[in-house]
């Protein structure tokens, strides 16, 4: 046989033992059926498993773990003992993962926004009591993309009710509605900036009360010596949020105070060109005439009613 022949057999071959694998994977796939790795179970439950599947991953600090082998809801007896939980998900764990303790977390999350979502377990306190096969964690559910979208949705469809009612009643109620916009986001700046205050006050003297009990902490209970740690990083992370949201609240109000002002000017300007061509609307063929006075910007910013026309 010449190397030519032998190579197309080659080919040939590869190709259909390639298709064979694959026929096998789609026929698994549609009929439910996936590989889930030998190991010891874990139960877990939570309120929403939006993202989950069976086969779906589970990592361990990160690490691979294993994947999820089941996942059904709860019936109405389970669901009247524990009214948090709807949905219970078995896990499929490693030998390699170490034995879960008392206090381990459980949550739904996914290393980008477009991938998979997997099951993440986090290390309970050290010196916790190992947890039994028969125990059921509490797991955490996330917040997903479509709530977050609902939400944008809801905001978005608020400001388009303030804006929608400029169209039909005419500019000076647009005016009015954006001056009560403003006036609102006004006061709740100023009610927010004391309780911001307070916070980052709060957030500050909890720090240093955790700095000068630390030792005695530490002499009295060493379990809590993570829980120290854990609750020091959090107010850290608080007082950045606070931080963080206060100068965007600013400067987004900032932006926003500018933008209504600068549509007062406009509208109260159009009603008077408006006005005026309806009046004397020869005026856009042949043009001509005194143009009719128009109120300064610093009277129109500074009237709190749409401006008359004179």
């Amino acid at each position: 046989m010449s190397k030519a022949k032998t190579s197309d057999l080659l080919v040939a071959g590869s190709v259909i033992v390639c298709s064979i694998v694959l026929f096998v994977a789609l026929a698994m796939s549609l009929a439910g059926r996936t590989l889930v790795p030998e190991g010891r179970s874990v139960r877990v439950r939570f309120a929403d498993v939006t993202g989950i599947k069976v086969s779906s991953q589970v990592k361990y600090a990160g690490a691979p773990a294993g994947a999820v082998s089941a996942v059904r809801m709860l019936t109405l007896e389970e669901r009247k003992m524990d009214p948090a939980n709807l949905v219970e998900v078995t896990l499929r764990l490693l030998a390699t993962v170490p034995a879960l303790v008392a206090g381990t977390k459980v949550s739904i999350a996914s290393d980008t926004l477009l991938s998979d979502k997997f099951i993440a377990l986090s290390e309970g306190p050290p010196g916790s009591a190992a947890l039994s096969e028969q125990s059921i964690l509490q797991g955490v559910a996330p917040t997903t993309f479509d709530t977050l979208v609902r939400n944008a949705n809801g905001a978005i469809e608020g400001i388009q009710r303030t804006l929608g009612g400029g169209a039909t009643n005419g500019a000076g109620d647009l005016i009015q509605r954006a001056e009560s916009v403003l006036s609102d986001t006004e006061e709740l700046l100023a009610t927010l900036k004391p309780a911001v205050a307070d916070i980052r006050e709060a957030a500050s003297t909890m720090k240093s009360l955790v700095e000068e009990n630390r030792e005695k902490i530490g002499e009295t209970v060493t379990k809590f010596h993570a829980a120290s740690a854990d609750f020091e990083s959090f107010t850290d992370r608080a007082d950045r949020l606070v931080r963080d949201n206060e100068k965007q609240l600013t400067v987004t109000l900032a932006d926003f105070k500018v933008t209504v002002e600068n549509l007062k000017v406009t509208a109260t300007y159009a009603k008077f060109l408006l006005n005026d061509l309806s009046e004397r609307p020869s005026r856009l063929i042949w043009g001509g005439g005194k143009p009719p006075d128009l109120p300064s910007e610093r009277k129109i910013l500074e009237s709190r009613k749409p401006v008359p026309v004179e």
